[in-house]
């Protein structure tokens, strides 16, 4: 599941402590451990002109052990019950490490602040100790470098803008609104699919439970009800049920696509690129000109996907999930405080993720050769391929591994530059509006009550999707069998889970 490569990097000794490049050469590197999540589309290469730069301004050397992205969860928990913990894991989350945290495996770096000014200079100016605080454990420490993004929801509605505006049809402002345009649709368009979606309808889920003021789908299933300063089970509430109700009436109509529970990726973006489909839920910040290329191949020569703002739902909710400001992280082991190099570690990571000249490394190369530094900030050269640049010929990721390694936190004028101006300023507005859901308060389990919620969550989740598909479909009768869903869900533990949440919310509260 992972292997190991050996890779030259630099070290930071250059930026922190002032040495000329010559001085740098001339010492030994420093060799630190790591774990990469390698991508099938960007796979990686001892060869990255990102490792010559590091190895040139830093000179750090980097043994490599890289782990599938697909399964890279489960390759950081095999990692993390081994004897040979790697000086660095990448692409970390909370939930992911926090038992480990809890057993002493894994370096609080809230007891080492100072020998990270970078990161404590981008908490500050960024205004982000509140953030920081969530992800402190019962103990107070916080035992992951995290990296953070904009409060910016970039996952939102999309629909066929020209197949609305053929049909005399306005951008829908409601549910409602939108299940009436696309009856009309489906009769206009009989062999069409008007809502579709992937990943078993998680994702259609998420994006609705929000306008129902529940988490639903990706989005997990507890959820802070602010009203009653309680923690409730959302797939156990009458908000649930009436979000079910509304996508039964859809699939009823003929409106909602049938194979959202099953179909792959593959499947669902080919009805999105064949004219079939005309409404789903997706990432935007890429824009959408290589889906309307597609569709121009496919004989729909004036076929536009375009974003609209969500709409408010059938109980008079307008919000989209929910954007944690954390994005990912990475942890280092504890036994690396006993190790020589173990104040150049902290301060490689530092700067790698935190410094000025490291975030532009990471995200936009090297100047002269991917980039120029023009009046109004940095370009692209007219070779680099990105969503404004489809001409391009050079990948900066697959040639040069750049914008992968270090990539935790959001480079904002490199994330605008990728993006069409039509998607930066709906996401701005987007933002301005605050669509977006507040999110849930932190929550701080025990390593007991992590264990415990995981044993009743493995009873109980097969069970919410496997209702969630048949109340859907009309196989399960909403108004019939909803009182017999509840009362199994409790036979399966979610009253406990309840209890849980809330003994803990209150004892954390005291």
């Amino acid at each position: 599941m992972f292997k190991k490569v050996l890779i030259a990097f630099g070290v930071l000794v250059l930026l922190l402590t002032g040495c000329t490049s010559s001085e740098i050469s001339e010492k030994e590197p420093v060799v630190f451990s790591i774990l990469y999540n390698n991508r099938e589309e960007s796979p990686f290469q001892e060869d990255w002109l990102v490792l010559e730069e590091y190895k040139k301004l830093q000179n750090v050397v980097l043994d490599v052990r890289l782990g599938d992205d697909k399964e890279y969860d489960k390759v950081i928990s095999q990692i993390l019950e081994t004897e040979h913990i790697p000086d660095i894991i990448l692409k970390c989350w909370p939930e992911t490490i926090e038992n480990y945290a809890n057993t002493g495996i894994l370096l609080p770096f809230s007891d080492h602040e100072n020998l990270m000014p970078n990161f404590m200079a981008y908490i500050k100016e960024h205004n982000l100790q509140s953030e920081l605080d969530k992800l402190r454990l019962k103990n107070g420490k916080y035992y992951i470098l995290p990296g953070y993004q904009r409060e910016i929801q970039v996952q939102q509605w999309i629909y066929r803008r020209d197949v609305f505006k053929k049909n005399n049809l306005e951008m829908p402002k409601t549910y409602e609104e939108l299940f009436n345009s696309l009856v009309f649709l489906k009769r206009m368009y009989p062999d069409s699919t008007p809502i579709t979606a992937c990943w078993n309808g998680a994702h259609l889920l998420a994006m609705m439970g929000a306008g129902y003021g529940i988490t639903a789908g990706w989005a997990g299933t507890r959820y802070y009800n602010d009203e009653e300063n309680r923690w409730l089970f959302s797939p156990a509430t009458e908000n649930y049920k009436e979000l079910y109700i509304f996508l039964n009436r859809c699939y009823e109509a003929g409106i909602l696509d049938p194979a959202i529970f099953t179909q792959s990726y593959t499947e669902y973006i080919e009805k999105l690129l064949n004219g079939s489909a005309l409404v789903t839920v997706s990432w935007i910040t890429s824009g959408f000109s290589h889906w309307d290329e597609k569709l121009k191949e496919n004989g729909i020569p004036d076929g536009e996907w375009a974003a609209f703002p969500v709409p408010e739902s059938t109980i008079g909710i307008k919000a989209l999930p929910a954007v944690n400001r954390f994005r990912k992280g990475l942890v280092v082991p504890s036994r690396t405080i006993n190790e020589t190099y173990f104040k150049d570690l902290l301060k490689f990571l530092d700067w790698a993720v935190y410094s000025e000249e490291g975030m532009a490394l990471t995200t936009w190369g090297v100047e002269g050769l991917t980039f120029n530094n023009t009046s109004d900030g940095k370009v692209f050269l007219p070779n680099i391929i990105t969503p404004k640049n489809a001409e391009g010929t050079v990948d900066i990721s697959i040639k040069y591994g750049f914008n992968l390694l270090f990539n935790l936190n959001e480079d904002e004028s490199f994330e605008d530059y990728k993006k069409p101006a039509e998607i930066v300023e709906f996401l701005n507005h987007s933002q301005k509006n605050h669509e977006t859901a507040k999110m849930n308060p932190t929550l701080k389990l025990s390593s007991n009550d992590i264990e415990a919620i995981s044993t009743i969550n493995g009873n109980i989740i097969p069970y919410v999707d496997k209702s969630s598909h048949q109340f859907i479909t009309g196989e399960l009768s909403i108004e019939e069998n909803w009182n017999n869903y509840l009362s199994e869900l409790e036979r399966r533990g979610y009253k406990t889970l309840e209890i849980i949440w809330n003994n803990a919310w209150e004892k954390q509260n005291r």
